[in-house]
This record gives C-alpha cells, structure tokens and sequence, in this order.
C-alpha cells in the first residue's frame, strides 16, 4: 500500500475510535470517519492474535487487501480495520472478502478512480 494512504499518527487512531462509525463483522471492526482531505487506512490487530509473527502476518495480508481494493473506496474517509481472533489462520482471499463486505456494509465501495 502506498505511503499517501496510510494511517499512523497514534492521535489520529484515538480520535477515530472515539468519533468514528463503528461497523463490524465476524473478523473485523471497521472504524470511518469522513474528512476532508485524501483516503488514509490505518490497521490495528490485537495481542489476542497469536504472537508477533502471526500478528504481522494478519497486517500484511490486510494491508494487501486493502491495496487492490484502494480505486473501489471512496475518498475522503480515514478508516481503522481491527483485527479480532479469528482472523488469525484465515487464507488471503477470505480476509479479503471479510473486508470487502465490512467497506460495503459501511457504504465505501462503489467508487472508482
């Protein structure tokens, strides 16, 4: 994923989850907020995922996710994925299809570039 579409500050993670729409399923919890400037997508998987091995691999595999899914979302939004339990062990496309279904029960999906 590329640098211009990431989240990291650690303010702006805590001001998303106090602020943000909440919206969930079986293995995530999406946090959205609307912004005024670009699409930024921040990532967050508990220590109640396996050890860091398993941890990171959780996060590449969503942020890979995300980055095919990136000309489909609509800008303007800043949105956490929260990884929960039982997402760990889980194969690429099912994750991916986990997410997709999370951005369009949020109403994200939809737009193209």
């Amino acid at each position: 994923m590329q640098k211009e579409y990431k989240l990291k500050k650690r303010a702006s993670f805590n001001y998303i989850y106090r602020k943000g729409t909440v919206f969930s399923n079986d293995d995530f919890v999406l946090y959205t907020v609307k912004t005024k400037g670009a699409l930024k997508v921040g990532f967050s998987v508990s220590k109640k995922v396996g050890g860091s091995v398993q941890r990171n691999r959780v996060k590449r595999q969503m942020r890979e996710s995300v980055r095919l899914m990136i000309p489909e979302i609509s800008p303007g939004y800043n949105i956490i994925f929260v990884a929960r339990s039982t997402v760990y062990g889980k194969k690429s496309s099912v994750i991916a299809d986990s997410m997709r279904s999370l951005l369009k029960k949020a109403g994200l999906l939809g737009h193209s570039l």
